[in-house]
């Protein structure tokens, strides 16, 4: 509609947020697991400061904009490829332990889901890993260099989100 009606507007499509994986804690800490199916293909994961600072660029940007400018699309994702086995290593270095990597297992991950969430939660997470594990959701060069530019410095890592995480658990 966007698009159709020609509307001078920004359009921020996130990727998979990192801070998502907060919900993570009590396996990796307790189990040494890490547990979202993410799968081998790759995600982009985009953390959730940087989400907040590219929508008030964006918004102040067109509030002192003396004419509307025109449409803009970013895809807000983070500057790494993530598999599962690779955000299992991360966690083992920002932990000081092994960690391993769950699996792609989403029929077990979603009866795990649907203790703690409604049944259609369950589900959309199930669909939503299932196209990662079967697609990807990978950045590509040009969508890295535009969110970039937009915020004036590279999107943060998912490493330095987990060892943000593990230095804030271990302080209690």
């Amino acid at each position: 509609m966007i698009k159709a009606l020609d509307l001078p507007a920004t359009v921020l499509r996130p990727a998979y947020f990192i801070q998502n994986d907060l919900r993570q804690k009590d396996g990796l800490l307790k189990a040494g697991v890490y547990g979202a199916p993410i799968g081998e293909k790759g995600v982009s994961m985009v953390d959730i400061r940087d989400i907040g600072e590219a929508a008030a660029i964006e918004l102040v940007r067109r509030e002192q904009a003396v004419t509307p400018l025109g449409r803009e699309t970013y895809a807000l994702v983070g500057p790494d490829s993530l598999t599962g086995e690779g955000i299992a290593t991360i966690w083992s270095e920002a932990l000081g332990r092994a960690i391993r990597y769950g699996g792609d297992d989403l029929v077990v991950m979603e009866q795990r889901t649907k203790t703690m969430l409604p049944a259609w939660h369950a589900l959309d997470l199930r669909l939503m890993f299932a196209r990662y594990q079967a697609e990807g959701a990978v950045a590509t060069a040009d969508d890295i260099a535009r969110l970039t530019k937009l915020l004036g410095r590279a999107p943060r890592s998912y490493a330095a989100f987990a060892r943000d995480a593990a230095t804030q658990w271990a302080k209690g």
